[in-house]
């Protein structure tokens, strides 16, 4: 997953990175790892907080998610880390960060609810499964047990009577049913 994910990054990033004049050769790795970085930690976030499905949704349904709040907050932080890290201005990492987030977070969204052939779906559930540790669900799969603290953590919270909603999991939808 995470060798598609630097794929995307790659290619996303040939104009805006490789070819500018702006960014110092020996900083396009790093700067591209950072990119890597901060879409999985994004990502993860998305996840964690329940927005995923609304940049989901607005990917899949053609709109651009370049205007929603979730992901210019990942463009802001990777904008400000490479600000920060590489000594680079603020319009040349802006224009990075427009270039490379949104695009990328696009293509993952809409391979994500795709799984064909020849170019393949993105396994949007494989790559969250190995950023948590976990054993998080391919789409369409049911949860697996065992393995990852998040996984240990919602059996703990099932056995307590905390699994609100009988899915054998505790997640935020059950948090959303003890606040109603």
């Amino acid at each position: 997953m995470l060798e598609q994910l630097m794929q995307m990054i790659q290619q996303s990033g040939q104009s805006s990175v490789i070819d500018n004049a702006e960014v110092p050769n020996e900083h396009n790795d790093a700067i591209l790892n950072e990119a890597q970085q901060s879409i999985t930690s994004g990502l993860q976030g998305l996840a964690d907080t329940g927005e995923l499905n609304t940049v989901m949704e607005a990917a899949q349904n053609g709109q651009s998610v370049e205007q929603l709040p979730a992901v210019q907050n990942i463009s802001n932080n990777f904008m400000g880390s490479i600000m920060e890290k590489f000594n680079l201005n603020k319009g040349t990492a802006a224009m990075i960060a427009s270039a490379v987030i949104p695009m990328v977070l696009s293509k993952i969204m809409n391979r994500g609810g795709q799984q064909s052939g020849g170019g393949g779906g993105f396994d949007l559930g494989g790559l969250l499964s190995s950023l948590t540790g976990g054993n998080a669900p391919a789409q369409g799969q049911p949860q697996a047990s065992g393995g990852g603290l998040m996984d240990g953590l919602s059996n703990i919270g099932a056995k307590l009577g905390l699994d609100k909603d009988g899915d054998g999991d505790v997640d935020l939808n059950d948090l959303s049913k003890l606040i109603k």
